[in-house]
């Protein structure tokens, strides 16, 4: 009899330990993840402003400001977990176009104030305060350029109606449900199980899964768009970048694929065929009409 009501009790326990596992999955993944930086002295030899910028929620957005061009300016955003210091590199390749650069750690990250991680919806009033920052300092042409969940914050800043000068997106996610699923896979985890992770994240975040769809929003991108991924991305399925890339309503478009890389820093792992993409793409944007 003890065994059998030991059995039932085993039973009984594995959906409490499903829900428990989801619901810490949901918070792990939208806790923040804080981090103290160097000077940017450190990093440049240029004059740089560490500036805080307000979000229309009130929450505290810590960046660097590099003053450069009024003419041309861009704005550059981490990915997940992520922060504005892996960015420097890319940060000197538009400042020696003449691009001002303004380096905001997205919420919930870096020296930013340490709030819930939304996978971009949120993040996208980060997006929308720093546009406000570079526009109050004269800046007239604002291009964006984002990592990852920065690449879809910007994807989902489109319901404001932004008039961006360019955008540069590596390695958007296409659905959140995908995103999920594909985290899964990764860890031999059962495809129900995104189920409570996906409804404990929609509270955490107070958005449905159904809105957070960066290709459903870009299809009202109107400005010249260059999405760069890995064809060996896991996260990222090669497929899924292809299915954003129909999505996004631009005119305007490329779509490149890094031979070999998966869900990392491509400038870091190509450099040369980074900057002749990248390159490319913002010198053709530079001698076109706004």
């Amino acid at each position: 009899m003890k065994t059998q009501r030991y059995f039932w009790l085993f039973l009984l326990s594995i959906p409490l330990m499903g829900c428990l596992g989801s619901y810490w999955g949901a918070q792990y993944a939208t806790s923040p993840f804080p981090a103290k930086h160097p000077p940017a002295k450190k990093f440049f030899n240029h004059t740089v402003e560490d500036v805080t910028v307000i979000t229309k929620d009130s929450v505290q957005i810590a960046a660097w400001y590099l003053p450069n061009s009024k003419e041309k300016s861009v704005i550059l955003m981490n990915g997940y977990r992520g922060n504005r210091v892996p960015l420097v590199n890319r940060a000197k390749l538009y400042y020696d176009k003449g691009f001002s650069v303004l380096m905001p750690d997205l919420r919930g990250t870096g020296e930013s104030d340490p709030v819930s991680i939304t996978f971009g919806w949120k993040e996208r009033f980060d997006l929308q305060a720093c546009t406000r920052f570079l526009q109050n300092r004269g800046h007239e042409r604002i291009a964006v350029h984002g990592l990852s969940l920065g690449a879809a914050t910007i994807a989902y800043s489109l319901q404001e109606e932004p008039d961006y000068w360019f955008a540069v997106l590596e390695s958007c996610y296409n659905n959140i449900d995908q995103t999920f699923q594909n985290r899964l896979d990764m860890f031999f985890i059962p495809s129900f199980s995104s189920t409570l992770v996906r409804y404990f994240t929609e509270q955490r975040i107070g958005a449905l899964s159904t809105d957070l769809s960066p290709e459903e929003h870009l299809k009202a991108m109107k400005c010249p768009v260059l999405f760069l991924a890995g064809d060996k991305e896991k996260r990222v399925k090669k497929k899924e970048t292809e299915s954003i890339f129909n999505y996004c309503g631009a005119k305007d478009k490329q779509l490149h694929f890094f031979k070999g890389a998966r869900h990392q820093d491509f400038l870091a792992f190509d450099r040369e065929q980074f900057i002749l993409q990248w390159a490319t793409f913002v010198e053709n944007c530079d001698f076109s009409d706004k």
